[in-house]
């Protein structure tokens, strides 16, 4: 199941990186919805193919390449959602060091099946929540449509990671890839969609 998963994830990234390419726009050059949708498809690319696993004692695969991608993907996404809260300068650099502070460290929480992982867990939920206080905090006109993305969609990212095999346990591996299949297309694809018609 969790290869047809990722081989859906795959077409579905493809066709939204062709989409945006063709209908994107750009900021400086940068089409981000673009290249947050390609990053995704080259993400969903390697896990398809399913050679860069760990396997937990109760025999789940951990697919922990998805927050080396995540760290690309999502600290442009970053980029956008800063450009639209008029966040600059060194408050911006903050907000990106943060964003690829909370991938990596997830990536080593995800790659480490001993007890270490949580203090990765650990200081990728700290690197999170000064993320979001510093996201929130920022109040601009037409932008307040943003934090619903953050509360339904971003929130939900480590609390899966928790529940999964990364995590407790609680959840497969299938879930779990499920999950996190229904949260790209919202944080990402869903997203840009809106963010096109709003910017």
């Amino acid at each position: 199941m969790i290869t047809y998963i990722f081989l859906a994830g795959l077409l579905i990234f493809a066709v939204s990186s062709i989409y945006f390419y063709v209908t994107g726009k750009t900021k400086n050059g940068l089409n981000t919805a673009f290249l947050v949708s390609f990053v995704t498809l080259i993400s969903y690319v390697l896990m398809w193919q399913g050679n860069l696993t760990v396997v937990t004692q109760s025999g789940e695969p951990i697919f922990w390449t998805r927050w080396l991608f995540y760290a690309l993907s999502c600290t442009l996404l970053m980029v956008e959602i800063a450009s639209l809260k008029e966040i600059e300068g060194g408050r911006l650099v903050q907000v990106l060091y943060l964003t690829a502070t909370v991938m990596v460290t997830g990536f080593l929480a995800a790659r480490d099946l001993t007890a270490v992982r949580w203090i990765h867990f650990a200081i990728s939920s700290v690197a999170y929540i000064l993320l979001v206080a510093n996201i929130l905090s920022v109040r601009t006109n037409g932008s307040q449509w943003v934090h619903s993305y953050i509360f339904f969609g971003w929130t939900v990212f480590p609390i899966v990671f928790l529940l999964a095999p990364t995590g407790l346990g609680l959840i497969g591996a299938a879930v779990a890839n499920l999950l996190y299949l229904l949260l790209d297309l919202y944080t990402k694809i869903i997203f840009n969609v809106q963010l096109s018609r709003t910017s």
